[in-house]
């Protein structure tokens, strides 16, 4: 088939949750189908990385969409109805290139990437059109509006869920529509009851993170917190971790410490920093990180989709503390593949036990590793995927609420 990507992000360096989604996709299925990816880019030193990409496709096109013009297009979007995030997309020359990359290549199908982008598709009446939503963006933004105490942001979240809820049935306008767990799912479905959505689990990369050499040489006192820590979910994590759990980790095993790895850490969490807490930023091996922890923890309180940061360390056989946030969608079961508590005391216990009983850690990750191989790994959502594709390309729509099962 030739597949055509529609991307807000160029997927490369896949260091971040949607890029590393979909730069996984295009790899996946390069190998028996012919793939083209046209894309944003916010500066031009981006397309340096081209060559990366078309390592995987037939073609890679992108257009320059500067901040400053995004920030214009939110600005002029203030009167109107559409949703912030998806005016700061919205470009003319987008337009024109989708048209002439559609015109020349024709292809069997439009897969568009997040619903931020479904504006330049949502119209097109080729068969074969997916829109990979991901999550849904108003449980997201439902779930961070409760989470503000700010008066000014809690508004502005309102005023910006507002906006989406009328915006969301357009996805009943593709032929399919796809989100990575059953929470996003029944979401979208009570506000857009006609869409036809079907899940696509995320995924982990097996050959980078499947492999457990060198876990014997771990700190038996680190412990790691991963994400992109401009993405708020992630840096109010951060916070809660080191404010408020790990405090009553240090009254157990005073020899606990922290580390804070990723890209982009805003100001109020590299102000987290001390002699116990390290804040790395960009790490080029983030499995070196992993390997050398005792516990990977994913203290979320809010957000949607599924955690790459939960799936990573479980696959190298590393036990995780998470949330009920964090462990929506995954199928892994509470005390017996993963621990999870959503206050900061119940949260700090189950890490101390973990640190401290290696019987513990054991009976953690005896199954759960091989659980997520065999369910997560990107060549089983790349064949899951494609059935969708073969179903959408001949219209073949199925019931309203159909989950495909891998």
């Amino acid at each position: 088939m030739r597949i055509l990507f529609l991307t807000s992000r160029l997927p490369y360096p896949p260091f971040r949750g949607d890029k590393l989604k979909i730069y996984n996709l295009i790899r996946q299925l390069s190998r028996n189908h012919d793939i083209t990816l046209l894309s944003f880019i916010q500066h031009r030193s981006e397309q340096q990385w081209i060559p990366e990409l078309k390592k995987y496709c037939r073609d890679v096109e992108v257009i320059h969409l500067s901040r400053i013009a995004s920030i214009w297009n939110c600005v002029k979007a203030i009167p109107k109805a559409i949703p912030f995030q998806v005016a700061y997309f919205e470009s003319p020359a987008m337009v024109r290139k989708l048209r002439d990359v559609e015109a020349s290549l024709q292809p069997d199908i439009l897969h568009t990437h997040l619903i931020r982008m479904a504006c330049y598709t949502e119209k097109n009446l080729r068969p074969g059109r997916v829109l990979d939503l991901t999550d849904a963006v108003s449980l997201y933004l439902e779930r961070f509006m409760k989470t503000q105490r700010n008066p000014f942001k809690r508004a502005a979240l309102r005023i910006e869920l507002g906006r989406m809820l009328r915006f969301e049935p357009v996805i009943a306008r593709f032929d399919r529509a796809l989100v990575c767990s059953a929470v996003d799912k029944e979401a979208l479905e009570r506000n857009v009851p006609r869409a036809r959505i079907s899940i696509m689990e995320n995924g982990v990369d097996l050959e980078q993170f499947g492999n457990q050499d060198g876990s014997g040489s771990a700190d038996p006192f680190r412990i790691i917190y991963t994400g992109n820590m401009s993405y708020y979910p992630n840096a109010d994590g951060a916070q809660f971790l080191v404010n408020d759990i790990l405090p009553s980790i240090k009254k157990v095993v005073p020899g606990a410490k922290v580390y804070v790895v990723g890209q982009n850490p805003p100001r109020a969490v590299r102000a987290l920093a001390r002699e116990d807490v390290v804040i790395t930023g960009f790490v080029q091996d983030i499995r070196a990180e992993y390997l050398k922890s005792a516990v990977a923890v994913s203290p979320v309180r809010f957000g949607a989709g599924t955690l790459n940061k939960i799936l990573e360390p479980i696959a190298l056989g590393i036990p995780v503390v998470t949330t009920s946030t964090g462990v929506e969608g995954l199928g892994l079961v509470p005390g017996k593949d993963i621990l999870v508590a959503d206050d900061s005391e119940g949260f700090a216990r189950h890490v101390v036990a973990l640190l401290t009983d290696s019987a513990l850690r054991a009976s953690l990750t005896s199954g759960a590793p091989e659980k997520v191989r065999s369910r997560f790994g990107w060549d089983q959502i790349a064949r899951t995927l494609e059935r969708v594709y073969a179903e959408v390309r001949h219209r073949d729509r199925p019931a309203v609420g159909e989950v495909l099962e891998q």
